[in-house]
């Protein structure tokens, strides 16, 4: 009987050694799994503390909001392909996203190299090299061209009849810069923004608008479909960056690397679908 007993107590034991041994374990790998989030956490922590900011932990977004689809507003809400683009690389790096009130176009790269009231500007600027001597930029993350918008009944043919024409251009822009450069016999209209150009054309104050093609395609499909038509496409070849003040050197080389990573998984090719068609 007493060797029953012996048995028995030592089965308990055994039993009661493995429960043990195994809420350990469970409590190892709960604990594991809550380190490696942490220190997760504290990775991205770190990264974000290397930005330069207006306000720690979130990056502040000039825009004129004034370029459906790229960047446009609904209401009172800031939205469009690089709204969108934006919002999701901030997420990615663990930082939150402000858009600010519309801004005038002419106003962003000052504004960048400043840092004083926006830490990056997103509005369709194209990379050049006079930009590029104010504020760093991303890499390119669109390819773009210029049109030429005119009335639905223009008598102009193509591009080259430009010479004679007022043309609307928005202050500050590649377009600007073109009509100068290859119509300097026609009369420049300069305006803050492009809702304003397409006005001046809807009224003939202007006799042809020149701006990017993504936004001339948009509104002549929607808002102008009954006064404008695209004339003509010019290919310029250029991209647009994201503009960046030239110290916050971390914050360019992560902004990157997340451009390539949204590029590599699809990310940018399902925002233009969404956003441009």
């Amino acid at each position: 009987m007493k060797a029953v007993k012996k048995k028995g107590i030592l089965l308990v034991l055994c039993a009661t050694f493995v429960v043990a041994c195994l809420a350990m374990a469970g409590c190892g790998g709960g604990n594991s799994a809550a380190s490696s989030s942490a220190a997760s956490d504290a990775s991205s922590d770190a990264a974000a503390a290397e930005y330069t900011l207006i306000e720690p932990g979130k990056i502040i977004v000039g825009s004129d909001l004034d370029y459906k689809p790229m960047e446009y507003r609904d209401g009172d809400t800031a939205t469009g392909f690089g709204v969108a683009m934006m919002t999701e690389i901030a997420n990615r790096l663990g930082l939150e996203c402000e858009f600010l009130p519309p801004q005038n176009f002419d106003t962003l790269i000052t504004q960048v190299a400043s840092g004083a009231k926006m830490d990056i500007a997103v509005s369709s600027i194209t990379i050049t090299d006079e930009r590029a001597e104010t504020v760093a930029f991303s890499n390119p993350y669109y390819d773009s061209n210029l049109a030429v918008v005119v009335p639905k009944d223009s008598e102009l043919k193509s591009v080259d009849d430009l010479s004679n024409a007022v043309i609307g251009v928005q202050q500050g822009t590649s377009g600007e810069d073109w009509v100068k450069e290859n119509a300097p016999d026609a009369e420049l209209a300069p305006f803050t923004g492009i809702t304003e150009v397409m006005a001046a054309l809807r009224t003939g104050k202007v006799t042809a608008a020149v701006y990017d093609q993504p936004v001339a395609e948009n509104l002549v499909a929607n808002e102008f479909k009954d006064d404008a038509k695209v004339l003509d496409i010019i290919a310029t070849g250029e991209q647009y960056g994201i503009a960046i003040n030239k110290d916050n050197t971390k914050l360019v080389e992560d902004i990157n690397a997340t451009l390539a990573e949204m590029e590599k998984d699809g990310t940018i090719d399902k925002l233009k679908e969404q956003y441009i068609g």
